[in-house]
């Protein structure tokens, strides 16, 4: 039943179902029903915002200049298997492939992490544990540029089972990771050995892909191709009908391995403003020169800035441009289509704040998710864009992707994915704000945690380590809440939260077209979810006596606005509570997710006729936040004659006067200089004297360096 203040006028809001996720680029007036105006470390799963998955540090790293990673399992075969009859039975001797101390292990394959740091290549074995001196797991024969900002990692296969149709190569495979840096000779390792191999017999170059059975490398503007089957071995190059190097227009941002429709293999190969691609499959390297659009132009205007932000997610191939986040659908089209649609409008609200240098942003896809993580208002990538192609999770709904806003805690350099006894895992590289104690900042990030908290640990003197547990800080507001084009006075408002786990705290913000967001709730709330908050208090009996224990629900109300004089604002002659619509800024931290919100307002009465209007005689002063001021007067730089600036221009002088310990006399030195401001006469003496003073300084210093007291 409404009650009297609903049922005698009293209008009513609601927003729920967000699965279109957040839009930033529409006004937020304009927004449809299933869309929200922001979002920070949230999900949007079931039309629910909740909070996402936690992170979990994995490995404090070398200290230095982290120069970028890799996921890699190595699988170089020492011993084949062997079936043999001994006395009468069979006895079958499983294969075994090399381990790093060159010793026979029976696996399929061994898992490492490997990353470099001040130009030197290091190896995490699996399950990653922290070791207590790095030096050990360095690899001994490589040796890269120190200075260079990242590094290319390339996966590749030696010795695969081939047929070129003239000749055939049979030998067991195992996989190679390269690493080139643009400067060293090029380096790779087999995971057979600690100490890797570094040899001018390979090109070197910079960005790397493997296709076609062949590793390829980019130096500058060309592109080169290995042997076939052989990524270590460059010797097609010198003899036969086919060199293979295939020059572009610029030079080369990134490169990728890319299969058609036809499930034809192409070598996409990225500058900063086109895209090419190259016939790949064709693996016999004579024919290369008659094959028809061997080498063909894919995006004559749209090329790759970042090429390490290329992936792959539901069947479509998607890299950042020099416009934004783009996707070429394989499997709609033998060929990239001409039309260009950039995939993170939505994202405006990050994108505008963007760093000037986006060479070191990075991507990959998990599950149904795209993490692209950008430089945000600083150098290194402070937030991860993340679409959700998920969001609407039922079959019957349609599969729309949805952004979920930002993630952010972590600043990612590169992100590696890999399976791990059988599961799919999810990991970067981050160059963190805090330091573990060894003094690193450089750290290793499981991501897709099932706990919807952070973990991270610091390092005890003695080498082990001591895990704690961050909450996550989340954000989310809604689309602007109203109806028509009235003015409504905000009253309070209504949020059903689900989800809860742990302890929350919560705060609740109203905000209209005007002004600064104003709190109307702060809150903790307190619900026994998570283990570690019960097994070791008296309670832990009663408790897991009730299994398993379910995430919690309330309905919060918040309190009702209350006009005071911090809700004035110079946009209007209103206070920031009238409004023709209200946003909600929901902030937590914690395991919590919004599933309804409402907004209640009461309708404000204005006179139906219109009002004369007078000039304002003050400046006003807005800030991003909504905080503003007003400012009495400003010269007027409309008003001058042919609207060129003006500028003063000031010369000073200056002395300085060095005293001496022993009773030989002061050294003194005078100096002049000018400077011409566009502020005024009183900016440009003060800069001068600045000026002045400095040479003064130095040349009296100067004297005395040459004449000692």
């Amino acid at each position: 039943m409404k009650s009297e203040q609903i049922s005698s006028g009293r209008l009513v809001k609601a927003t729920s179902g967000w699965f279109a996720g957040v839009n930033s680029v529409r006004n937020p007036w304009a927004l449809p029903e299933n869309q929200f105006k922001w979002g920070v470390n949230v999900q949007v799963r079931g039309g629910i915002v909740q909070t996402r998955p936690g992170q979990a540090m994995r490995l404090a790293l070398p200290a230095g200049n982290f120069q970028g990673g890799i996921f890699f399992a190595a699988n170089k075969q020492k011993e084949s298997a062997r079936i043999e009859q001994i006395n009468g039975r069979t006895i079958t001797t499983p294969a075994k492939i090399f381990n790093p101390e060159e010793e026979g292990v029976i696996a399929d394959e061994l898992p490492y992490m490997v990353f470099a740091v001040n130009g030197s290549v290091y190896y995490a074995p699996f399950p990653l544990e922290q070791p207590k001196d790095w030096s050990q797991y360095k690899l001994a024969n490589i040796s890269l540029d120190p200075d260079v900002d990242q590094f290319v990692f390339c996966l590749a296969t030696q010795s695969a089972n081939l047929s070129t149709g003239k000749n055939e190569i049979v030998t067991p495979s195992n996989r190679v990771v390269f690493i080139q840096d643009g400067v060293s000779a090029p380096a790779y390792w087999d995971g057979s050995n600690k100490t890797g191999t570094q040899t001018s017999s390979i090109p070197s170059g910079y960005w790397m892909a493997f296709s076609g059975n062949r590793l390829w490398v980019s130096d500058k503007n060309i592109v080169l191709a290995s042997d076939l089957g052989d990524p270590t071995s460059w010797q097609e190059r010198t003899s036969g009908a086919g060199r293979g190097d295939f020059a572009f227009s610029r030079p080369i941002t990134g490169m990728v391995s890319f299969v058609g429709q036809d499930t034809s293999t192409r070598l996409i190969v990225f500058t900063d403003r086109s895209t090419f691609s190259l016939a790949s499959g064709v693996l016999d390297r004579s024919q290369w020169t008659s094959t028809a659009n061997f080498q063909n132009t894919l995006y004559p205007t749209v090329g790759c800035i970042a090429g390490k932000s290329i992936t792959f997610q539901a069947g479509q191939m998607w890299w950042y441009s020099q416009g934004g986040l783009l996707a070429a659908d394989v499997a709609a089209a033998s060929y990239l289509s001409s039309q260009v649609i950039f995939k993170d409008v939505e994202m405006a609200r990050t994108k505008q704040f963007l760093s000037g240098n986006t060479a070191g942003i990075c991507a990959t896809s998990f599950e149904n998710y795209i993490l692209v993580s950008v430089p945000y208002l600083e150098k290194l990538n402070s937030q991860t864009m993340v679409l959700d192609y998920a969001a609407a999770s039922e079959w019957s709904q349609a599969r729309v992707p949805a952004w979920c806003g930002v993630w952010t805690g972590t600043r990612p350099v590169e992100w590696a994915t890999g399976t791990i006894a059988g599961q799919q895992k999810c990991f970067h590289f981050s160059v963190d704000y805090s330091a573990t104690s060894d003094g690193s900042y450089n750290h290793l990030w499981e991501s897709f945690a099932p706990q919807k908290y952070d973990s991270y640990f610091d390092i005890e003197s003695d080498g082990s380590t001591i895990e704690k547990i961050n909450r996550i800080y989340c954000q989310m507001e809604t689309a602007m809440l109203g109806d028509q084009m009235d003015l409504k006075s905000f009253i309070y408002s209504e949020i059903d939260a689900c989800e809860i786990g742990g302890v929350v705290d919560l705060t609740v913000a109203f905000r209209g077209s005007k002004g600064k967001h104003k709190e109307i709730l702060r809150k903790r709330i307190l619900a026994v979810t998570d283990r570690i908050q019960w097994e070791e208090t008296p309670y832990a009996k009663r408790v897991e006596d009730l299994g398993y224990l379910s995430s919690q629900y309330r309905r919060l109300i918040t309190e009702s606005s209350q006009r005071r004089t911090d809700y004035l604002t110079c946009e209007s002659d209103f206070t920031i509570d009238i409004d023709k619509a209200f946003s909600i800024l929901i902030e937590w931290c914690g395991q919590m997710g919004v599933e309804i919100v409402r907004i209640f307002t009461d309708p404000f009465a204005t006179k139906s006729t219109g009002i004369p209007q007078k000039d304002e005689s003050k400046y006003c002063v807005l800030g991003q936040d909504g905080e503003n001021f007003t400012i009495d007067s400003l010269p007027d730089p409309y008003a001058s004659g042919n609207g060129e600036q003006k500028s003063w221009y000031a010369r000073v002088f200056k002395t300085v006067t060095l005293t001496c310990q022993n009773s030989s006399p002061a050294i003194a030195a005078t100096a002049e200089a000018s400077y011409i401001s566009w502020v005024s006469y009183e900016h440009a003496e003060a800069q001068a004297g600045v000026l002045a003073l400095q040479a003064a300084n130095a040349a009296a210093q100067q004297y005395r360096g040459e004449n000692p007291c």
